[in-house]
């Protein structure tokens, strides 16, 4: 999978050198995108021409007064193993996307591209705009007319790039919750590898245990387009048991609840209908470990 760089956050006022931890975290970013999949950011022609900060990729190829060579060699294996250039084909350059309505300025044909290929854009945070994870704007398809429109965001390393990267668009919306509950496979295999997942685990004490399921379980949830329900967590919260409860947003079907099971190391789930009635209990990997439905499961909707 190729993303492209938001070309409007390709831009650093003042010194490069003042602004290097916007700079390392974006390395890092790159590097956690490449287990999941991620093998290239396209950027713009000729970016290695473009300055940034003061400087041009291309010149931490040499010495550099002020650099110093850790760095020049973070940004020289940057530039080999994950940037480039666009193929032929592989960008369309009839389709724009503004943050303005006016189309004056603040114009992006990457952010386009992306918007329409329903694909998260990589954005550098020199600018406070860009640390955000949905870009909002207008976008214009050729003699198409302007609307308003939105792009997925990557700018950091965290938790939520699995769910940043799948597209709940395309595929989420036609699925039906309580037959396909955690559909997202591929996507959360690669986040069980990253985070070095094992289910014989064993954490030193229940609180420890809840902390890790309810940390992992939001993001297997979130990128399987479930959304996190507040109010009845806190609902079915009690001294003596906790709820972490979502509901299926992005599905065709939204009146299905989708519990973390915080009894057991691994990870698991309790399924219930619209009227809080349990259906069954599921792995993360979508194994059915319990079909029979448990009445002390259901929860008040």
């Amino acid at each position: 999978m190729n993303l492209f760089l938001n070309e409007l956050s390709y831009k650093c006022t003042g010194e490069l050198t003042n602004h290097w931890a916007a700079v390392g975290q974006f390395i890092e970013m790159i590097g956690e995108l490449k287990n999941y999949g991620v093998d290239k950011i396209i950027c713009p022609k000729g970016y290695k021409n473009i300055p940034l900060g003061g400087y041009c990729l291309k010149d931490f190829y040499h010495e550099i007064n002020g650099i110093s060579n850790d760095k020049r060699i973070e940004i020289i294996s940057l530039m080999n193993s994950s940037l480039k250039e666009p193929k032929e084909g592989e960008l369309n350059e009839a389709v724009a996307f503004s943050l303005d309505s006016s189309f004056d300025s603040d114009i992006s044909v990457h952010l386009g591209n992306s918007c329409i290929l329903d694909l998260p854009a990589v954005s550098l945070t020199f600018d406070e705009a860009f640390k955000q994870v949905i870009i909002s704007g207008y976008i214009k398809h050729g003699g198409k007319r302007l609307k308003k429109s939105t792009v997925r965001n990557l700018y950091h390393k965290s938790n939520s790039i699995p769910a940043i990267l799948s597209s709940l668009k395309k595929e989420c919306a036609y699925k039906n919750p309580q037959k396909e509950p955690l559909w997202n496979q591929k996507m959360i295999g690669a986040y069980l590898t990253a985070i070095g997942h094992t289910d014989d685990r064993h954490s030193k004490d229940v609180f420890e245990k809840q902390e890790y399921l309810i940390r992992t379980g939001t993001a297997i949830a979130l990128m399987n387009g479930w959304a996190h329900h507040a109010r009845l967590s806190c609902k079915n919260t009690t001294e003596k048991k906790k709820r972490v409860i979502f509901y299926s947003e992005k599905f065709r079907h939204t009146d299905t609840y989708l519990c973390i099971d915080l009894e057991h190391e691994d990870i698991r789930f309790e399924l219930c209908d619209y009227d809080g009635c349990h259906l069954r209990e599921i792995k993360c990997t979508g194994e059915v470990t319990d079909s029979q439905p448990k009445s002390n499961h259901n929860i008040n909707v």
